[in-house]
């Protein structure tokens, strides 16, 4: 016997997935409804006229815009709001021929073609990496010409004019298993089984490093579903020498906690574990490392415990010369231990 859950698409699209019976008690994380919002996209490539004729309140009504401005708040980087103008008056200067055959268009509507498929499969690769109980339902706003590529903040926002996707839609979906893995993994932080770290800053330097390594390898192991072929994070991934690299690079973050100012080490951890891909690269290692050694569920056990289960783990399955070297963790537990052994 056979029952069946529903996923929520906009604008009016509901996709029923079949699952077997035994999955039927646990199906909240398949549940998850995950709405993709074009709307305020569409309006900037179908109809800039009118998005100039709203002016300011464009900022202020659309979701996308409104979350983009508390981004900006959150992280001191300033949007350059003339610029976002010029570029929408440049769309409303082509013609109708011109605007219905330029990239931004072409792109929006293979977004808006691909958005039931890509719910259908995506959220069972997903859940993959969780426990069965988390429901990670968020909306996706998609828009164009703000600084950042994609965020997380109320909801996921996704900027589709970014250089960084090179036009290939499948790009962006593909970061978008990346980005809908965080919003899960946010809320598992509160039900966490371990016991934090006295040293909060340090603590969440961990985090990070599972947080977007985690985040990395599911997107990555997507690539299956969704291809990205220009995505650098995975081409780093795939060399044992740009992971050496990096580790290295971590390692020797980790050696200053306790020997620079807060200010200072907050700065370096920025530059080497998100600037020069550390905790992306390093964390992603570890996580495939322990999901082929141990398994998924040993994976989703670390999830479920917290980041010093995440390097624990990793560490006791590899010799020294790949091992994250925290000394707080060291000293605590003698040697670097795992639950999963």
């Amino acid at each position: 016997m056979r029952s069946s859950i529903t996923l929520l698409i906009l604008p009016a699209i509901v996709c029923t997935l079949s699952l077997p019976a035994a999955a039927q008690d646990s199906a909240r994380c398949l549940d998850s409804k995950v709405v993709l919002e074009t709307g305020t996209l569409e309006k900037i490539v179908r109809y800039p006229e009118a998005v100039i004729e709203e002016g300011g309140s464009f900022w202020d009504n659309e979701k996308a815009m409104v979350y983009t401005k508390g981004w900006s708040e959150g992280t001191g980087v300033p949007i350059p709001y003339m610029r976002w103008w010029t570029r929408v008056g440049q769309m409303a200067e082509l013609s109708e021929d011109d605007r219905s055959h330029h990239p931004l268009l072409l792109m929006t509507d293979s977004i808006v073609a691909v958005k039931d498929e890509f719910l259908i499969e995506a959220v069972p690769h997903i859940c993959s990496f969780l426990p069965d109980d988390i429901d990670f339902s968020i909306p996706v706003y998609f828009t164009a010409f703000i600084p950042p590529r994609s965020f997380v903040s109320g909801g996921i926002v996704i900027n589709v004019s970014a250089s960084y996707w090179k036009g290939n839609v499948e790009n962006i979906l593909n970061n978008l298993t990346h980005e809908i893995f965080h919003v899960a993994y946010s809320h598992m932080r509160s039900g966490r089984t371990e016991i934090a770290l006295d040293d909060k800053q340090l603590y969440g330097m961990l985090d990070y490093l599972q947080n977007e390594g985690t985040a990395t390898y599911v997107g990555y192991e997507a690539a299956a579903l969704f291809p990205a072929p220009d995505e650098v994070d995975y081409r780093l991934l795939d060399n044992p020498e740009d992971v050496a690299r990096l580790l290295q690079e971590v390692n020797d973050l980790f050696a200053q906690v306790g020997t620079i100012s807060d200010e200072d080490l907050q700065r370096l951890s920025w530059r080497k574990g998100v600037t020069d891909r550390g905790y992306y690269i390093v964390g992603a290692h570890m996580a495939r490392t322990i999901d082929s050694r141990l398994g998924r569920a040993a994976l989703i056990g670390t999830l479920a415990a917290g980041p010093v289960s995440f390097v624990n783990t990793y560490n006791s399955l590899v010799g020294d010369d790949m091992r994250v070297h925290v000394a707080a963790l060291d000293s605590e537990t003698g040697e670097t231990s795992s639950a999963f052994k």
